[in-house]
This record gives C-alpha cells, structure tokens and sequence, in this order.
C-alpha cells in the first residue's frame, strides 16, 4: 500500500490571513470526507500533519519565543502555544470520526527534540507501530513547541516534520495543501496576473525561491520560503504536490491522481 503525506496548511485550517484564533472547521470537515472518498477508490496509507495558522505562529511572536525559552514569559509562550495547538489539533479529531476516519494525534512535544531549531531525535516508531496495528490509521501531528538541547524550546514547523518523515518512511508522495494553487512568481492574491510556476526542480530551484515572498500574514516559519527549503534541505526524489486545499475535490482528486492546477517539486 502507498504511503501519502499531507499538509493542511494554516492558511486553509484558520483564519491566518485575518490572524484570528479560529479554525475552519467546515473546510476541515470537507477535506476529511474528501479522504474518505478517495480512500473508497483508491488504497493508501496517510500521515496528515496540520499548519498552526495564529494558533501558533502569533503566541511564538507574542511572547517572543522563536528564539528559545530563557525566562518564565518564555516558558508560559511555550505551555500557551503548546496549549492553542492541542485545541486546533481537537477539531482535526473530531471532524474526522464524523467522516468515519481513524485518526489520532501524534503529539510533536513528546518524541521530538531539536537543537538549535534543528530536529535531532524524531522517534518514528508510533507512526511505525500504528501502521502495523492498522493501515488505515491516520497519524496526525502539527507544528508545536519542542524541547530543544541548545534553545530549552524551539518552534518545529510542519514543513520541517514533513520531508524528514517522508525521507525517513520512503513515502510515495507528499502533498501540500494551502489557499493559492501552487507557487507563483508573485503573490497572486496581490498580482492577480502573477503566473504559477507549474514545476520546481533542481535546474530552476534557486531562481524561484529569489522570486516567492514570504508569506505575509504572521508566520515565524518563513511563509512558502519556508516551505520550499526545508523541502530542499530533506526531501530527496520524493514527488510532491502544492496546490488550492479550499478548492471543493481538489484534496480527493489530488489523492487519485487526477489532474489539478498547481506545482509540482521534484528536487
């Protein structure tokens, strides 16, 4: 059975661009049906991993912690944002058991420490563990505050937790779910003429990333720059997809490989 990972990003899961501590529940719950129904065509076994939109990104620069835990504001930012993700996380659960779906949350804080920012020890086996229970478990994790061996704590970011289990797990594919349909030369929300950049491989890498802004609501990840080098930095020939999570059938077509607009990374 193949392996898929996916991304549902915090701009498709949250009010990110109005930075508002909310989750899109009813799109969360499309998305999940939307699994359901792929899964009733096709086989495969998921990973979902969830954006932090303000859930996140807006406690981090709120009590000014992407740079460690070295006082006690630090350390209430780290329990608060560590807090605000297990209630996003929450809805994630409960919008896929009424799919039907087996789901449960991974937690990041407990099997993952960094050292400055960097992942040093992902223990695996839970999701290893979990897939020989049942192939049809959905694991899900999230960005979250994590031990960290130089900084007390630091952020790690979906984008980071993605390509490294990809690379570690020999995943199939990986998609990335957000709220524009792919990446684009200028930020198409901006330039409605911008052009999307329909593949991303190693010949045009560095050129593009020159040209994609980071993202402009609060992301203390770096926005789709982001994205597009922790993918560089890990993931090694694994094909993945960026495109319009919002869009209705896009996650159930993406998943049975049908044609939809986006961007294709292969590094």
């Amino acid at each position: 059975m193949e392996l898929y990972i996916m991304k549902v990003g915090g701009s498709v899961c949250t009010k990110k661009a109005e930075n508002r501590f909310k989750a899109n529940r009813a799109l969360i719950g499309r998305i999940a049906n939307e699994i359901k129904q792929a899964r009733a065509v096709k086989k495969f076994s998921l990973i979902l991993v969830h954006g932090a939109g303000p859930f996140g990104h807006t406690n981090v620069k709120k009590y000014g912690i992407n740079e460690g835990i070295h006082n006690s504001k630090h350390v209430e930012g780290f329990i608060k944002t560590h807090l605000a993700m297990a209630d996003l996380n929450s809805v994630f659960l409960q919008e896929f058991e009424k799919a039907g779906l087996k789901a449960i949350t991974l937690d990041p804080t407990a099997f993952i420490v960094q050292s400055n920012k960097k992942i040093l020890k992902f223990d695996l086996q839970p999701i290893e563990l979990l897939f020989a229970m049942d192939k049809n478990i959905i694991p899900i994790m999230h960005g979250d505050m994590v031990l960290d061996t130089k900084l007390k704590g630091s952020v790690v970011s979906g984008d980071a937790i993605i390509p490294y289990i990809a690379r570690k797990l020999n995943a199939d594919r990986v998609f990335l779910g957000t709220d524009v349909a792919g990446v684009f030369e200028a930020d198409p929300k901006a330039f409605p003429q911008a052009k999307r950049i329909p593949l991303i491989s190693k010949k045009n890498f560095n050129q593009i990333l020159k040209k994609v802004s980071e993202s402009k609501a609060v992301d203390v990840t770096g926005g789709m720059k982001g994205k597009l080098s922790k993918l560089r930095e890990q993931l090694k020939g694994t094909k993945t997809l960026i495109f319009d999570m919002t869009v209705t059938e896009n996650t159930f077509k993406a998943l049975t490989n049908q044609k939809i607009e986006g961007t294709e990374v292969s590094l």
